[in-house]
């Protein structure tokens, strides 16, 4: 597959070439962390794209260990109640990839490492960070990296037919 999105230096692609099938992504913490605990436009848009079925958020063990935390720490002052409730309004809608150990990107820092394995194993389309590192590496990587602004801009101008991620229950009579 062709790269989406070549460098944080070109312009993305207008047009997610999936058939409209909605892309596989990967959060990282602080992305799906700042769209949880903070409201705002950009926010709220990434928030709409997962649970519309517009992506398909990717998680682990090891990153959803690392969003739990982040949640928990002690300057954040949430309790246990609204972390579960932050973790209930993410959760639902994400995939859940088994990373095998073993395959390291020699070029991945320890932080970004859970990403790069978790987009490789699950055949991620994008990897969506904060992290000037990963996106300084988007031209060696096989999927595309974006900053969080980006990769809405590319969800908008794409046609993607949003996937319900839950079927509608039967009513019983």
């Amino acid at each position: 597959m062709p790269p989406l999105y070549l460098s944080p230096h070109h312009p993305p692609a207008p047009v997610l070439d999936l058939n409209g099938h909605p892309p596989r992504v990967v959060l990282d913490t602080v992305v799906v962390a700042s769209a949880l605990v903070f409201g705002g436009s950009t926010a709220g848009r990434l928030r709409r794209a997962w649970r519309q079925g517009f992506c398909r958020p990717m998680v682990c063990h090891q990153t959803l260990f690392a969003l739990a935390h982040h949640l928990g720490q002690s300057q954040l002052g949430f309790t246990l109640a609204e972390q579960q409730q932050m973790l209930g309004e993410y959760l639902p809608y994400v995939l859940k990839v088994r990373v095998a150990s073993g395959a390291n990107p020699a070029e991945v820092g320890p932080a970004g490492l859970a990403f790069v394995q978790l987009a490789m194993a699950g055949q991620a389309h994008v990897l969506v960070t904060s992290d000037p590192s990963l996106l300084a590496m988007a031209e060696r990587l096989p999927f595309a990296v974006l900053a969080l602004e980006p990769f809405l801009h590319l969800l908008r101008g794409s046609p993607i037919d949003p996937v319900p991620l839950r079927s509608p229950t039967r009513q019983r009579r």
